[in-house]
């Protein structure tokens, strides 16, 4: 923990006594909430970012499309727009939301929606669709909505149970907050996790009798995507230039290494907007090195850097698959 954030001790203290205050007022049903008749699934996480939602959310959708008809309700951080808007195949990322954007372009007959309040979102959703589920994408800190399901995710290298409250560590509010958690997913693990590793986290989450727990890693696509598709094979011993704007690096990069692939690193923040600047230092380091960046970042470079590649990810549960869709299941039959 840096020198600074040690500092702000006093001021993470204060954040944390604002933020339990809110919550026991919602606990105690002085602050009212929401209830739809319609199914609804949250999924969301403790700390300020980095744990997979969107990866989840499109697994979901890769699983349930078949039977249901689902709409998928985003703030769409970082926007350009403000309000309720439906997403269509000619939304623009930066009006949207790069993770809206995203979910739409992987599945274009989707029902994706942004809207800040989750409340009003919904309400508009259902004047003008019939959906049998709502899945809401970074919702957990929005108390005044219950959900039907209440998924938290936490990643494997920053679990919440090791992290603290902003601005000392991570964490949107209180460790303790877990408990409203009816399923909690540590993500993005190594794909090898042993049992007796599950089992001592397990121990250091202690869920109550109503959580269960699951385990998942981030599986990389071996085809790379963009104007054409190149095995990544193609490109090992080589070296490129890797663009992200992402919260966490460090799979990707472990990735790459993996595959003895060399490469300079150009890292931006976590929902990166792409300045002319930014496009003309991308270029500089680029060169003629093939451009390799993430599916979302991908979109807000295309057009405008040459030979750019993006690589795909998909969420794998490392066991029990089978038991978490049961859970959902639960609240659709």
């Amino acid at each position: 923990m840096s020198l600074l954030r040690k500092l702000l001790f006093p001021l993470s203290l204060l954040f944390k006594i604002v933020q339990e205050i809110r919550n026991l007022l919602y606990d105690l049903n002085i602050i009212g909430h929401t209830k739809f008749n319609i199914p609804t699934v949250s999924i969301g996480n403790l700390s300020m970012g980095g744990t997979g939602k969107t990866p989840l959310v499109e697994y979901l959708l890769s699983k349930l499309t078949i039977k249901y008809k689902i709409g998928i309700l985003s703030r769409g951080y970082k926007r350009k727009s403000n309000g309720f808007l439906k997403l269509n195949e000619y939304s623009d990322i930066s009006f949207v939301g790069d993770e809206p954007f995203i979910i739409k372009k992987t599945f274009p007959e989707s029902n994706v929606y942004v809207c800040e309040d989750r409340v009003v979102g919904i309400k508009n959703i259902l004047k003008n669709d019939e959906l049998d589920v709502i899945i809401l994408d970074d919702a957990f800190q929005h108390r005044k909505l219950k959900t039907s399901l209440n998924i938290m995710l936490s990643s494997f290298s920053k679990p919440f149970y090791n992290d603290y409250i902003f601005p000392v560590g991570n964490l949107r509010e209180s460790r303790l907050s877990y408990k409203r958690a009816n399923i909690i997913i540590i993500t993005k693990c190594p794909a090898n996790l042993n049992q007796n590793e599950m089992n001592d986290i397990r121990l250091k989450i202690n869920p109550l009798d109503y959580q269960k727990i699951f385990f998942t890693y981030i599986s990389y696509k071996e085809l790379l995507f963009g104007n054409k598709s190149v095995n990544i094979n193609s490109i090992v011993n080589k070296e490129i230039l890797l663009v992200t704007g992402i919260a966490e690096t460090e799979n990707i990069i472990n990735f790459l290494n993996s595959k003895s692939i060399k490469f300079k690193h150009l890292k931006y923040s976590d929902h990166h907007n792409y300045s002319y600047d930014d496009i003309n230092n991308i270029l500089k380091f680029s060169k003629n090195l093939l451009v390799l960046t993430t599916k979302k970042d991908y979109y807000k470079l295309k057009g405008k850097i040459n030979n750019l590649l993006y690589l795909d990810i998909e969420t794998i549960f490392l066991k029990n698959e089978d038991e978490f869709l049961k859970e959902v299941y639960k609240i659709l039959n």
